[in-house]
């Protein structure tokens, strides 16, 4: 039977490099997740079992030691597998820095999937943030501290690729840097490629390669990618016209917004609003209350 845990983090203080979410889950034969697009990033760690991890045409079959990278704005596809479903835990999170930490890390588009033989130190971590669910400031560095080293185990059994701290790589970093925060500045704006270009003060041509090379996605992808994924929160959270959360996402017309949501995400924005948030309430009602009433059993 599914067994699930999760803590969300709400009034977070810490802005660079931050915890959004942790959770566990034991899931059932067959159980799976999307294909569906996150705005996070998300990792997991498999403790037990196996199952499937499917990102655009690359297909990975993994096993308990092995985790998994989830890049937000990606559809990805992940499922237990039905002889021996997989229990795993999770951490999600953002931040401003997020993309070029990872890179240093030796992560990225290309290379998504890490192994860790130290099962029992991950689960700890997870669980133990699932217990820390104060809300202060000393209470958040605390969980932080166990988010940044359940990210160190991520490479404790990885050669990261060589970073070379030289003028242009941190050149790289510092325009996507500056070009990621700018979209999420001004993403409502109705912004060009080029206004990103400008405000950089790159080419357009040199911002599609930093993009490229970095995240695997043009500058253009990325930025529909994200108003789409604001966009399906926005269906999702609050009671606003269609026309309104199009206008919210940057798109002045409103049926050109519902032609690109639907290539996107395969259903129209009101057959979205319609189906999705009522599953996702129920299954974060019913996790929440899980969580409520067996957190007496995790603490061990």
């Amino acid at each position: 039977m599914e067994q699930s845990f999760v803590l969300q983090l709400t009034n977070r203080q810490i802005q660079d490099f931050y915890l959004c979410f942790c959770g566990y889950e034991k899931c059932d034969r067959y159980q799976s997740f999307g294909p569906a697009v996150r705005p996070n990033y998300i990792v997991h760690y498999i403790l037990e079992g196996e199952g499937d991890y499917v990102v655009e045409d690359r297909r990975y079959h993994l096993k308990a030691g092995q985790g998994f990278l989830i890049e937000p704005n990606t559809v990805t596809f992940y499922r237990a597998n039905p002889d021996n479903p997989w229990t795993y835990v999770w951490v999600g999170f953002s931040g401003p820095r997020a993309p070029e930490y990872l890179y240093r890390l030796g992560y990225n588009h290309n290379h998504l999937i890490f192994q860790n033989a130290d099962q029992e130190r991950m689960r700890s971590l997870v669980f133990e943030m699932l217990r820390h669910n104060k809300n202060s400031l000393r209470d958040e560095f605390y969980l932080h501290g166990l988010f940044y080293e359940f990210i160190s185990y991520m490479v404790r059994e990885e050669q990261p690729q060589q970073y070379e701290p030289e003028c242009h790589r941190e050149n790289i970093n510092r325009y996507l840097r500056e070009a990621v925060a700018y979209i999420q500045r001004h993403f409502s704006e109705g912004l060009q490629v080029a206004d990103i270009a400008r405000e950089v003060a790159v080419s357009r041509v040199y911002l599609y390669q930093i993009f490229n090379e970095t995240l695997g996605v043009s500058p253009k992808e990325y930025l529909t990618n994200f108003c789409i994924t604001r966009a399906t929160e926005l269906l999702t959270l609050s009671g606003q016209p269609v026309e309104e959360v199009a206008e919210s996402c940057g798109f002045k017309n409103p049926a050109a917004f519902s032609a690109i949501f639907k290539r996107r995400m395969g259903v129209t924005p009101t057959k979205y609003r319609n189906s999705v948030p009522a599953i996702y309430r129920e299954r974060l009602q019913k996790e929440l209350q899980s969580l409520c009433s067996s957190s007496d059993g995790i603490m061990h």
